[in-house]
């Protein structure tokens, strides 16, 4: 009987310890794209996708190691990102902190319900000279990090 205990606690945390290393080596945040909106190259829009089965929570920003002048997650009920795209004054785009809003996993989005729910999250990051961006998250309440550098915009 203590050997069948042993055996079924030991596959229980191999199994655990496998998922953990498979989350860790497969994280659910991306960054799809970022760009520059108003000519003020200060003022970056970096486009995010949860990936994963569970909503994330994000908990800090950090740009060049050190905290932004400042940081939204902008959340939009229509369109991506985009060059073109007219944020300020748009009705479907929304405004909130960064931890007041969890991020909704891409493959559960209706896209048919375009204006009513979320379809696509940014950050809205305002800091001179953006070139790294570290962005601290929650993922089935285990601790993520993902940084990227980011390349000048025209």
């Amino acid at each position: 009987m203590k050997r069948l205990l042993f055996v079924l606690f030991f596959s229980l945390f191999v199994v655990g310890a496998v998922f953990i290393i498979y989350l860790k080596s497969n994280p659910p945040l991306v960054i799809n794209a970022y760009t520059s909106f108003d000519d003020n190259p200060a003022v970056r829009f970096i486009e995010i996708e949860n990936k994963g089965l569970r909503e994330i929570q994000l908990q800090s920003i950090v740009v060049n190691e050190k905290p932004p002048e400042s940081v939204e997650l902008v959340v939009s009920k229509s369109e991506p990102f985009e060059a073109e795209t007219k944020i300020e004054g748009n009705p479907n785009f929304t405004f909130h902190k960064i931890k007041q809003v969890n991020i909704f996993p891409s493959q559960y989005i209706d896209r048919q319900a375009v204006g009513k729910q979320p379809q696509h999250y940014a950050l809205k990051v305002n800091a001179s000279e953006a070139r790294k961006i570290t962005i601290q998250y929650e993922y089935l309440k285990m601790p993520f990090t993902l940084t990227a550098e980011l390349q000048a915009t025209k």
